[in-house]
């Protein structure tokens, strides 16, 4: 299926890499004009220059840090400017800094805040302007599985990312009058640069993230960047024209049925059980 989008503007924020990255694509390809909001300025032009190049319209205006409020409001004003509307706000870019051993417990949470939750916030706010003038828009925002159905501790990101659901509901609540869906992706683990971050690349990681697949993931697999894309157009799409407040969980059964696949732990050493 293709112009699912045709002819509307999206802006994606942590469109230079992983999830941000594919979405920003499958829009694109989809007949919408992309603006790309990141902090990287080689990898977000590089994502522009291949949407360009296979025919797709796609922009980078600067680099932005969402946690900055003038600097987003900058990137919507300058769409604004050229493209005169705002028809889909995804807002994908997201940071931990849980473990790093150069901060204290109050600056980690201080930055995991600023990134996740005011910037998702920033971001959200910046738009709902314009999309009220229109009487239209899409707003998708990114939490996490983890928010509510953690697999290990990570306070500062998963309390960050409940935020990001609680203003996706009160959102959707609030500007439905206006034409104006916001609905929320729950990723799980999904294999993006974001595990870079965390632990270093290579073999060893490979296997461990394997097996927390085949224990913890009822499907058996990690996630992909397109695995979160999909879910994303449908809710930018008239798929979805009727849903609106939903935080719908995109995590290969995690946080839906992540209780079978924790009793079947202990069956064979597999993490599997027959039915």
């Amino acid at each position: 299926m293709k112009d699912m989008l045709k002819d509307q503007v999206a802006i994606v924020t942590g469109g230079a890499s992983g999830m941000g990255e594919a979405i920003a694509k499958i829009y694109a390809q989809e007949g919408a004009k992309v603006v790309i909001v990141d902090l990287n300025t080689e990898k977000a032009q590089k994502v522009v220059d291949e949407i360009n190049a296979n025919g797709g319209i796609a922009r980078f205006y600067h680099p932005v840090d969402v946690s900055d409020r003038a600097q987003v409001e900058s990137v919507v004003e300058k769409t604004i400017e050229e493209f005169g509307r705002i028809d889909i706000l995804a807002v994908f870019a997201g940071k931990t800094f849980d473990g790093d051993p150069n901060l204290t417990q109050q600056e980690c949470l201080e930055k995991t805040t600023a990134v996740n939750q005011w910037g998702t916030y920033y971001c959200c706010f910046a738009v709902v302007p314009q999309m009220k003038k229109q009487k239209s828009g899409k707003i998708i925002i990114c939490s996490s599985n983890g928010a509510f159905n953690p697999t290990a501790p990570a306070y500062e990101y998963h309390m960050a990312k409940g935020a990001c659901e609680s203003l996706c509901v009160n959102l959707a609540m609030d500007l439905a009058r206006y034409g104006i869906r916001v609905n929320c992706i729950k990723p799980g683990p999904i294999v993006t640069p974001f595990w870079d971050e965390l632990m270093e690349a290579g073999e060893e990681r490979d296997k461990m993230l394997q097996g927390i697949a085949e224990i913890e993931v009822p499907l058996g697999r990690l996630g992909t960047p397109e695995d979160v894309a999909g879910p994303a157009l449908f809710f930018a799409s008239d798929l979805s024209s009727y849903v609106t407040g939903l935080c719908m969980y995109v995590a290969g059964g995690m946080g839906y049925v992540y209780s079978y696949a924790q009793s079947s732990i202990a069956h064979a050493g597999t993490g599997r059980r027959d039915i």
